[in-house]
């Protein structure tokens, strides 16, 4: 996971720049089997797919997914997970705070490198999972749920 993370945070997103509002994240990264969409009906994905909010990322055991967001915000998803960004709202150029952003890990791990939302409003990037919900202020961290912890 550490080396996914680092991968993350030094991969380019030049390419993302200019692109259109109307997308939250970017498929940068498949291994394995990994499938995208909504209410059930779901397709293999494919590098550089291009998200829109509340688009379900499904892998199954042994795959692995990484997202670039809009705003440079960095995902990398685990074997077994299922993530979705259930709300974004962010343009580049844009100066304002008027951004937020919510992510649903319904399911597994998820590593988090924080982009510009959190920089330009703390607290706006929010992580949710069954169990708890995290208010990031600007960091990198992980995010499990539905496994037992030891006691």
């Amino acid at each position: 996971m550490t080396i996914a993370v680092a991968a993350l945070a030094l991969s380019p997103i030049a390419a993302l720049a200019n692109a259109s509002p109307g997308w939250a994240s970017c498929i940068k990264r498949i291994a394995g089997e990994v499938s995208i969409g909504r209410d059930g009906a779901l397709r293999p994905a494919k590098i550089a797919d291009r998200l829109a909010k509340d688009v379900i990322v499904k892998m199954v055991a042994g795959s692995g997914a990484g997202l670039t967001l809009r705003d440079n915000s960095r995902v990398s998803v685990g074997s077994n997970a299922k993530l979705a960004i259930s709300k974004f709202v962010f343009e580049l150029g844009k100066t304002d705070d008027s951004v937020e952003m919510r992510t649903d890990l319904k399911k597994g791990l998820a590593a988090f490198v924080s982009g510009r939302v959190s920089k330009r409003k703390p607290g706006a990037m929010q992580v949710r999972t069954p169990s708890a919900m995290l208010g990031v202020r600007g960091t990198t961290f992980v995010a499990l749920t539905d496994v037992p912890l030891d006691k």
